[in-house]
């Protein structure tokens, strides 16, 4: 501030916006000027050599560090090493009881004859001591040492390179025992450049905890831990670094910005929220895929002996490949494509070709003891029998040509449609679904009453009861029914209802 200005401001009490700028500008000068180690030359407003020797220090310190620490906490969000923080802690019962929460133990045992239910109980106890310890004291301590990191870890949004080439045109990054000759610089960029370190080194707790942080994520990422001169030079300089508006006075008085403040934010993340939900959440689809699994293989040995040398019908619109592309968005799928292609088959190629015309027969020549038992086995027998008909109908639903086809289509042409119209997909899948299921149901429940009129009328042949039909002697004179023909549609049905079974809820 000129002499003039002075004048007018202390002795003439004048006070023009620009001379309170003026005075406020030259407040700031003389506390830059107090400052230790001089980062501005206050005359020219260049920033000194002084400041780039000074982060040249901490560069030679964290240097090695940086793109770690940058990649693990500020690009991946450091989920993957609060994992790492997590399981290290692990005392041996701990991690006895961890080498039980996975797919690969829980088959090894179930492979062994245990019963899956006796398995998933014990699995499902030791979670729960799993997540007791977890919520125990340590967390805190873990929890610390994984938000010391996450707010250390914005230093390397300072980018010390670029920072320091501006002093010294020829410095080389990642040559930390280099002796560069750094200049004065009045480079605009390097301003810009120190909000972004004033932001980092104010976020920055300095604990005694830090130090053991620092170590740990030096293990973890396979670097050399900071020797402990080392240690205390840096975070010397970071409490430097961190007198209160240090960098915020020097970024002011060379912008002549006195709304600038430094962003400053703590991290306060709870590890154990994140690391739980996916731990339940993986166990949980281990279990379920494991009962799949079983599932599978007790449907494909069933379905096996039920269709053996029969090719199973598939249909046409309502398929496996529509559910892959809605599993793909991870949409609701149809549940009921695989017993409605069995049900089909099993009308086409068994019930029609070997046991409509017996069964036809059975009703027509078999007098029952109560009329209503003929009437609930001729409701079965007609169910099953119109159910290719009706799975055709329902077939339809979702053809070419139909408004269904078209806005589904429309609707899952890509990911981000599909996000996008995730209930309209949900509510189109479940009604559609839940008319096919209703087929499911009904011919289920018609094998079923079928299958217990052929047992009594077996019976009543063999032992001459009357449990179901009053003339059993006259079956054998039946043209196309018998007991022979009864025993071997009996098998096949139970055969069938055993399979249906697994998509019965």
């Amino acid at each position: 501030m000129n002499l003039f200005d002075y004048i007018r401001y202390n002795l003439l009490n004048i006070r023009t916006p620009e001379l309170v700028d003026k005075m406020r500008i030259h407040e700031y000068a003389k506390k830059v000027s107090a400052q230790k180690y001089k980062f501005v030359d206050i005359k020219t407003k260049n920033i000194t050599s002084n400041c780039a020797k000074f982060i040249f220090e901490i560069y030679k310190i964290v240097g090695y560090l940086l793109n770690a620490l940058k990649d693990e906490f500020i690009i991946k969000d450091g989920k993957q090493f609060s994992y790492y923080l997590i399981e290290v802690s692990f005392n041996k019962e701990m991690k006895e009881i961890y080498a039980t929460l996975n797919k690969e133990y829980m088959l090894e045992r179930i492979k062994k004859g245990e019963n899956p239910n006796n398995v998933f109980k014990e699995i499902k106890e030791n979670f729960v001591k799993f997540k007791n310890y977890l919520g125990g004291e340590n967390g805190k301590e873990i929890n610390l040492t994984f938000n010391l990191l996450k707010d250390f870890a914005n230093i390397s949004n300072f980018d010390f390179f670029l920072f320091l080439r501006s002093f010294c045109p020829s410095f080389v990054d990642g040559v930390y025992n280099s002796n560069p000759v750094f200049k004065n610089t009045s480079n605009a960029q390097v301003v810009d450049d120190l909000t972004k370190l004033d932001d980092a080194v104010n976020g920055i707790i300095i604990k005694k905890e830090l130090i053991s942080a620092l170590n740990i994520f030096c293990k973890y990422a396979g670097l050399s831990p900071i020797p402990d001169k080392n240690m205390k030079a840096l975070l010397t300089r970071i409490k430097y670094l961190q007198t209160p508006e240090l960098l915020s006075d020097i970024i002011i008085f060379l912008l002549k910005d006195f709304t600038y403040k430094p962003h400053v934010s703590y991290s306060d993340a709870n590890i154990f929220v994140n690391y739980i939900t996916d731990f339940t959440k993986n166990l949980k689809n281990d279990m379920e895929s494991i009962v799949k699994d079983i599932k599978s293989s007790k449907i494909a040995s069933i379905r096996n002996k039920t269709f053996s040398g029969i090719e199973i019908l598939k249909l046409t619109n309502v398929n496996e490949d529509k559910n892959s592309q809605l599993e793909e968005y991870d949409c609701e799928i149809f549940t009921c494509v695989e017993p409605l292609q069995y049900i089909k088959t099993f009308v086409s190629e068994i019930f029609d070709m070997e046991y409509k015309a017996p069964l036809n027969d059975m009703f027509l020549g078999c007098e029952f003891v109560h009329k209503e038992r003929s009437s609930q086995g001729l409701d079965a027998f007609y169910t099953l029998n119109d159910s290719k008909e009706e799975i055709q109908m329902f077939d339809s639903t979702l053809s070419p040509e139909s408004d269904n086809f078209k806005r589904l289509k429309n609707w899952i042409v890509s990911k981000n449609k599909a996000n996008a119209n995730r209930d309209l997909i949900e509510n189109m899948v479940k009604k559609i679904d839940g008319e096919g299921n209703k087929i499911v149901l009904n011919v289920y429940n018609s094998v079923l009453d079928l299958t217990t009129i052929l047992k009594n009328i077996i019976e009543d042949c063999v032992n001459g009861t009357k449990r179901e039909i009053s003339n059993s002697s006259k079956v054998s004179n039946l043209e196309k029914f018998n007991v022979t023909v009864a025993r071997a549609m009996l098998e096949d049905f139970e055969n069938f209802i055993s399979l249906m079974k697994n998509f019965v809820r």
